[in-house]
């Protein structure tokens, strides 16, 4: 079965040449409106998206925000006249894939499309498993040992069956969210209602109305009374998810309920009595906030009785092993796998690693460690690039296209072209085979830099 490509360019000539060049080997769909090419894409699906830089009333970030916008998996390829640092540096900011130089030639395309076609795969794999894991979201626990989380999980018992106003902080990806509904499920409003509200994905008239709901009339299209989230979990517990991010007329507002117990509707003038427990989060500093304007002050201090910080995973290292073979159990139970070993030495990657995206990006992890390892045993082959290249020791170290470099450096003799290989091939690895790049951080000249590839054997097949 052939995968599918929707092409979006206003230039016929280029629609034309894509459909001749790819059209054997592709199933091709081309459209010079990127509005028409999204009702496309809303009515079939796609495995990628050809995108030209040459959009009319669109640059490459806002037309990657419509295309996810529908909701469905797949991979952005832009289409470029040159390699322009500031169009390059666009696209890296728009988060796009990768990018093709027209005319599109079927070599360079397949050296593009074939790596992101895997990369589709695990992406929609690891979609599958994430509606099968939030199937069992109430399994979920706070998994570790260390001191840091045995500090939390303490003050989680202490605070639980109180009503008072809890604050998790820490940064994105920690568990703030697992944090509040551990602290629910031993409260003793446990059997009743629990509903969260993310601040930061709605916009600001939208989080007020969600919250305090609205009365007929209340703006355009209110053409009924609708009750908000704090009528709904009267008797239970609110999440407000990334409190920084509610404007300051809803925190006012919401100061009240907290206080008081009260409220009124958006466009309502009666005053409402309900028993709400709130657990709130932020990854942002609130005093910092509130010295800027952003956040008030009375807010601030009345949620700041109870703070819980919830620690980076870089911080609590001794429970990355614990945690990835959480996940790993978890996730092979519903792939209906036997249970994989994660080698030594692969842990040893993972030990090292920093994880800027915290233990979120851990179980990301694990999950694209799983789907691609075919043996019983995970090793460091089956490792994400990024840890292989930011594994802090050299004896960690392994240059793609050349071998661990520990084995490298201890010979004995050196030829000069074997020394340029491996400085050429850890160059192209740092820049994840970008040639522009690659040349500037050699300093040496594109042309030149194709020679030596050519030469070495270097490019990715």
């Amino acid at each position: 079965m052939k995968h599918s490509i929707l092409a979006i360019s206003e230039r016929k000539e280029t629609l034309k040449q894509i459909r001749k060049e790819l059209s054997e080997q592709y199933e091709i769909i081309t459209f010079n409106n990127l509005l028409d090419a999204l009702d496309m894409l809303r009515e079939s699906d796609f495995d990628i998206v050809l995108l030209d830089e040459y959009l009319t009333w669109f640059n490459f970030s806002e037309a990657k925000r419509k295309l996810t916008g529908i909701g469905k998996d797949f991979v952005i390829v832009g289409l470029l006249d040159e390699e322009k640092e500031d169009v390059i540096q666009e696209m890296k900011d728009a988060d796009i894939y990768n990018y093709l130089l027209k005319p599109v030639d079927m070599k360079e395309m397949n050296r593009i499309i074939l790596p992101a076609l895997r990369n589709l795969d695990i992406i929609k794999e690891k979609r599958k498993l994430e509606e099968k894991l939030s199937d069992t979201e109430e399994e979920n626990e706070i998994v570790g040992q260390s001191s840091r989380v045995k500090e939390v999980k303490n003050l989680i018992d202490k605070v639980a069956e109180s009503d008072l106003t809890v604050l998790v902080t820490g940064e994105n990806g920690v568990g703030k969210e697992l944090i509040a509904k551990e602290i629910y499920k031993k409260s003793d409003r446990r059997k009743n209602s629990y509903i969260t509200i993310s601040c930061a994905s709605l916009p600001e008239d939208l989080v007020e109305r969600e919250l305090f709901g609205y009365e007929r009339g209340a703006f355009p299209g209110a053409s009924a009374s609708k009750k908000g989230i704090l009528e709904e979990a009267d008797g239970g517990t609110v999440f407000l998810d990334e409190i920084s991010a509610m404007d300051l007329k809803a925190q006012a507002k919401l100061l009240r309920v907290i206080e008081y117990g009260e409220f009124r509707r958006v466009g309502g003038n009666k005053t409402r009595k309900v028993d709400v427990r709130f657990i709130v989060s932020t990854n942002k500093d609130l005093k910092d906030e509130t010295e800027k304007g952003k956040f008030r002050k009375d807010l601030y201090h009345r949620l700041t009785v109870f703070p819980i910080e919830v620690p980076p995973l870089r911080d609590r290292k001794d429970d990355v092993p614990i945690l990835a073979n959480y996940f790993l159990n978890k996730i092979v139970k519903d792939l209906h796998r036997d249970i994989p070993v994660i080698s030594g030495e692969a842990m040893k990657y993972l030990m090292e690693y920093s994880y800027p995206g915290n233990i979120r990006e851990l179980k990301n992890m694990i999950e694209r460690m799983v789907i691609l390892s075919n043996d019983r045993t995970i090793g460091v082959e089956d490792l994400p690039l990024e840890i292989k290249m930011k594994s802090d020791t050299v004896e960690n170290k392994t240059v793609i296209g050349v071998g661990p470099l520990k084995d490298i450096l201890e010979q004995e003799i050196y030829s000069l072209d074997e020394v340029e290989k491996v400085v050429i091939a850890m160059a192209l690895q740092k820049t994840r085979w970008n040639k522009q790049e690659t040349s500037k951080l050699l300093g040496i000249g594109r042309t030149t830099l194709y020679e030596k590839i050519r030469k070495y054997g270097l490019d990715i097949k």
